[in-house]
């Protein structure tokens, strides 16, 4: 009845979706200002701000593991200005777009769409935190919205689908899925009851088209060999390993659900998670199965999605949160299809009349769950600041040692001080001064005894007194000949890897 009533509350605002993104908006500039990034954020900014020429900035970029256009955008802001916040009001406008286009153009009921963009994808991860996916699913909501136009014309999507591909490996794997049921579409068009116009020109123009893209795409993804990064390019799992299958399936409940998430280290409750995977993944296949083009694109961009989790890598819900997206694609493109008779015979009629009157629960359920992951995330983020690097920065400017010789260790816990400050720091793990972070057998791991020796070796050469020490991790040795001051400490941070301990460094008389 509540549900009812907000419904009906809803459907009789005037201007409901211009209203909403207002005040998302509004929400969003105040966790945007307010939002401290953290290293994953800022080292493809540094990189583009950094890197000599577009020549090192592409040898660069080879080593993050993504692909080119989110970084190609960054070293094109940073023309204009170094300043790290031009980052993150440009990130803003991406996802504000992204919910513009869902806001304007899906078909779902005024209270989802108001739910969808609270929930904690589109309302916290790819709105606050700078980072390709908001990219990826600015491109899957344009797909989605110009899906009807593929009757007379497939330019538009294979452009849709060129930008997904280069923007994070797993948009690109949706992107892939969603070209071969645009093909699977074109060839069974007959007894899916569709009819398709666009000229053979068009088809083949954006066959090349997404081609070229998804080869660039790879091209980028793909690591130098001397890359360390997840393990390097030679760290996939081949071998059949049940617990790191339950992990993977789990995953579906853990992108849909996100509020209850199973420890990855209790294999019991992997297993119960992953039957209710399975359970929450039939459910929805049964109720796509009267659209065989959606339930082919269900499956094939979860299956993707869920090889890449089991074979690659496990990730966080910024990244099995596609699963979720999948979904939710899947479920916006199902209006625009009718029903087809094409497996009607091969699905049981009655699991199938169940799920149908299952679904609209179940997506409510899930919709309210995400919710509340948004609104929990963006609240925290408001109380806590996810990195303490802006607190470090704000305190060196303050006393007025922004402009002393830094140390910062481990590297890429202390890149977003560099980023803040505008500067670079020198970095024990590679001997010189950096900013940015690139994983290669080159940089070499380094213990706090090791950091003060390479300060006491390099006092007066490299290194000028007075030296900030900058660690993640408490000072607990000493060294012969130098004199080593605390100065604060920044423990109050989300990510617990950037709290940070300074201190002042000189030589003993």
């Amino acid at each position: 009845m509540a549900k009812l009533n907000l419904a009906r509350r809803l459907d009789r605002l005037p201007h409901f979706e211009w209203w909403l993104w207002l005040g998302i908006f509004c929400l969003g500039l105040i966790g945007t200002l307010n939002h401290a990034p953290w290293r994953d954020e800022v080292n493809g900014w540094l990189i583009g701000r950094d890197s000599v020429d577009f020549a090192d900035f592409w040898r660069n970029v080879r080593y993050e593991g993504h692909p080119l256009l989110w970084y190609g955008l960054l070293w094109l802001l940073n023309q204009l200005t170094p300043n790290l916040l031009a980052m993150q009001l440009f990130h803003l406008a991406l996802a504000m777009a992204a919910i513009a286009i869902f806001l304007r153009y899906s078909p779902f009921l005024r209270w989802q769409k108001l739910i969808f963009s609270l929930g904690y994808l589109p309302f916290y991860e790819y709105l606050l935190i700078s980072r390709n996916y908001a990219l990826g699913l600015l491109g899957l909501f344009a797909f989605c919205a110009l899906f009807p136009r593929r009757r007379q014309t497939y330019l538009p999507l294979a452009f849709c689908l060129a930008f997904m591909a280069n923007s994070n490996a797993y948009a690109l794997m949706i992107s892939v899925c969603l070209a071969i049921a645009l093909g699977a579409e074109w060839i069974w068009q007959k007894p899916l009851g569709v009819t398709l116009q666009a000229p053979w020109w068009d088809r083949l123009l954006s066959i090349l088209f997404f081609a070229a893209a998804v080869a660039l795409s790879v091209v980028v993804m793909v690591q130098p060999g001397d890359s360390t990064l997840h393990g390097g390019a030679d760290q996939w799992i081949l071998q059949w390993d049940w617990y790191r299958l339950g992990q993977a399936l789990s995953r579906v409940w853990n992108g849909y659900i996100t509020i209850l998430v199973p420890s990855d280290r209790r294999p019991l409750d992997l297993g119960i998670f992953s039957i209710f995977s399975l359970i929450l993944f039939t459910i929805w296949s049964l109720y796509f199965s009267d659209y065989p083009l959606i339930l082919l694109f269900y499956w094939l961009g979860s299956g993707a999605i869920l090889l890449f989790t089991y074979g690659r890598f496990l990730g966080a819900p910024r990244h099995f949160g596609s699963l979720y997206l999948v979904l939710i694609a899947s479920y916006w493109l199902k209006f625009y299809l009718s029903p087809s008779p094409l497996l009607k015979e091969k699905v049981l009629s009655r699991a199938k009349q169940w799920s149908q009157k299952l679904v609209p629960y179940l997506f409510t359920l899930i919709l309210i769950c995400q919710l509340i992951g948004g609104l929990v995330g963006y609240g925290r983020d408001l109380l806590l600041p996810y990195s303490a690097s802006r607190a470090v920065a704000n305190y060196l400017v303050d006393q007025g040692l922004q402009e002393a010789t830094l140390v910062g260790s481990n590297d890429f816990m202390a890149s977003p001080i560099a980023a803040h400050l505008n500067r670079k720091i020198y970095y024990p793990e590679s001997r010189a001064l950096g900013s940015f972070v690139i994983f290669t057998a080159e940089r070499q791991e380094v213990n706090q005894q090791q950091i003060l020796q390479q300060i006491d070796q390099q006092l007066g050469l490299k290194l000028s007194p007075p030296i900030i020490l900058i660690l993640n991790t408490p000072l607990e040795v000493s060294q012969p000949g130098l004199s080593i001051t605390p100065l604060a400490e920044f423990r109050h941070s989300f990510i617990q890897e950037e709290q940070y301990y300074l201190y002042q460094i000189n030589r003993q008389n």
